[in-house]
């Protein structure tokens, strides 16, 4: 399921703005209930998506707002494999001190660090000396940038864009990078173009903490385990926030007890 992302072109995916910034909602609101477990076709985009919620609460049917992927695996069978879940940390590379839960959680972990973040380049080596998986915010970057941060240990890059940016960064990439597609705008190519170029392809599915508010991350959270469920992966983004990691914290449990893992990006085999 993926939420109303509001994206505007050459924004980055950790800047104020692209993302959905989280909300204040009052004990009163209330939430949706989880997605029920059956065979449904996932759109992000057009009249039926999230991304066309007017005013009204985007989040009254989750099941009108996830993501169509077209490598969504027809053959999973709960019964037989585990789901696998991939957390992608947003805003890794400006958190500060918020970030050091995600650094040293065991958990296979995302981390997003964009070029203008401080000392971005240190940011990345950090992180990925801890053995977490760096990429890139490529949306407001150029190529040249995220070539830089590839060199200091970085391992692919995230983002959202049309087809002159897209188009530019792929001269950036080597062969091995992988490329995970934000999904923000509906003239996002950089998906379409990365596999014309012969690279990985991920897509990012839930993006579970738009509201400062920790029952609805869990909330969000189930749902991305019920997509899971049903197709055999999820990929959800968090920001680097004290409450979404203890909600993540929560989550990991639940899921292993519900047949599913947190895993390492690449185990996704996409």
């Amino acid at each position: 399921m993926a939420i109303a992302a509001g994206f505007v072109g050459g924004r980055s995916i950790g800047s104020a703005g692209s993302l959905p910034v989280a909300e204040a909602r009052s004990a009163a609101d209330e939430l949706p209930a989880p997605i029920r477990q059956r065979l449904f076709r996932r759109s992000l985009f057009g009249p039926h998506s999230l991304d066309a919620a007017g005013p009204a609460d985007p989040y009254a049917d989750p099941e009108l707002g996830v993501v169509d992927r077209s490598g969504s695996s027809a053959s999973f069978d709960p019964h037989l494999e585990r789901a696998k879940i991939v957390v992608i940390v947003v805003d890794a590379g400006r958190a500060g001190p918020g970030l050091d839960p995600f650094v040293h959680a065991p958990l296979p972990l995302v981390m997003v660090v964009a070029p203008s973040d401080d000392d971005a380049g240190s940011t990345a080596q950090t992180l990925a000396a801890a053995g977490k998986t760096v990429v890139v915010d490529g949306t407001a970057a150029s190529p040249a940038q995220v070539a830089r941060l590839l060199h200091a240990g970085a391992h692919g890059v995230i983002g959202s864009l049309d087809e002159s940016h897209a188009a530019a960064m792929m001269r950036a990439l080597d062969r091995n990078a992988f490329v995970i597609d934000a999904a923000l705008g509906e003239d996002d190519d950089l998906g379409r173009l990365a596999r014309a170029h012969g690279h990985r392809v991920y897509q990012r599915d839930v993006i579970a903490d738009a509201r400062d508010d920790s029952q609805y991350v869990d909330f969000m959270l189930r749902d991305a385990l019920a997509i899971a469920q049903r197709t055999g992966s999820a990929i959800v983004a968090v920001h680097a926030r004290a409450m979404s990691f203890e909600a993540l914290a929560r989550f990991a449990d639940r899921a292993q007890r519900d047949g599913a893992d947190i895993v390492a990006l690449t185990d996704l085999g996409r």
